[in-house]
C-alpha cells in the first residue's frame, strides 16, 4: 500500500471510530436522562461496545503524525486531548453502568 492512500484509510478510520464514539455520548446520557433501554444486557453490551471502539483513538492521534497533515501544534494536541478525554470518559461510564447496574434502568 502507498503511503498516500495508507494515510487516507487511517484518516477515515479515526474519523469512523470518533464518529462511533460521539454516538455512544449520545447513547449514554439519552440512557442516563431518558431511560432508553430497559434491556440491561443489551445495555451493558453496546456500552462496552462503544469503549472498544474509543479505545484506538489517543493510540492513533498520538503515534500518527501523518494523520491530519494540516493540523500544526496546539491543534494537534488538542486532538490528542480530546480523543484521551472521550476515552476517559467512556471508560468512567461504561465501568459505572456495568458495574452498578444490577438489571434495573439506572433512573
Amino acid at each position: 500500500m502507498e503511503p498516500k492512500t495508507k494515510m487516507v484509510a487511517e484518516a477515515r478510520l479515526f474519523l469512523r471510530l470518533a464518529l462511533l464514539s460521539f454516538l455512544g455520548l449520545i447513547f449514554y446520557y439519552s440512557h442516563l436522562f431518558l431511560g432508553v433501554l430497559g434491556n440491561a444486557f443489551l445495555f451493558k453490551t453496546l456500552a462496552i461496545t462503544f469503549l472498544l471502539a474509543t479505545i484506538p483513538l489517543p493510540i492513533i492521534a498520538i503515534n500518527n503524525k501523518k494523520l491530519f497533515p494540516e493540523l500544526r501544534g496546539q491543534s494537534r494536541q488538542f486532538l490528542t486531548l480530546a480523543a484521551v478525554l472521550l476515552l476517559f470518559h467512556h471508560f468512567l461510564m461504561t465501568f459505572v453502568f456495568v458495574l452498578f447496574l444490577k438489571g434495573e434502568n439506572v433512573l
